[in-house]
C-alpha cells in the first residue's frame, strides 16, 4: 500500500509542476494551454485518492490532518476554477484570474510543505 501512496504522491507533484509550467510557458501571451486546466484537475483527483488512502486505518502511522486536507482541496478547487475560466476566455482573461492561478498553485504547495 505504501508503494501506491508513493506513486500517487509522485503523480500529484507532477500534475502541479505541469500546471505551473504551462502557466509560465503561456505567461507572456496569456494564451492558456488546455493542459494547465487538465493538470490541475489531475492534481485534485490524485490528492483526493491520497486523502482516501491515508484515512484508512493502518495505512499510515497516526491520524491524517483533515483540516489541512480540506484547505488544500479548497485551494485546489479555486485553482481549477481559475484555470478552466482562463481556458474558456483565452487571451482576454482578466488579470485577477490569470495571476490567481499560480498563486493558488504555489499556496497549495506551501500548505503541503509547511502545515
Amino acid at each position: 500500500m505504501s508503494f501506491v501512496l508513493s506513486l500517487l504522491v509522485v503523480l500529484h507533484l507532477i500534475c502541479w509542476a505541469v500546471a505551473l509550467g504551462t502557466w509560465v510557458a503561456a505567461a507572456r501571451t496569456r494564451q492558456p494551454n488546455p493542459g494547465m486546466a487538465h493538470a490541475v484537475a489531475g492534481a485534485i483527483v490524485t490528492g483526493v485518492l491520497m486523502a482516501v488512502l491515508v484515512s484508512i486505518p493502518g495505512v499510515i502511522d497516526g491520524d491524517p490532518n483533515h483540516m489541512k486536507l480540506g484547505i488544500k482541496l479548497l485551494v485546489a478547487l479555486v485553482a481549477a476554477a481559475l484555470a478552466y475560466r482562463a481556458r474558456k476566455t483565452g487571451p482576454e482573461t482578466p488579470s485577477a484570474v490569470w495571476f490567481g492561478i499560480p498563486v493558488a498553485i504555489v499556496l497549495n504547495v506551501i500548505i503541503a510543505v509547511f502545515v
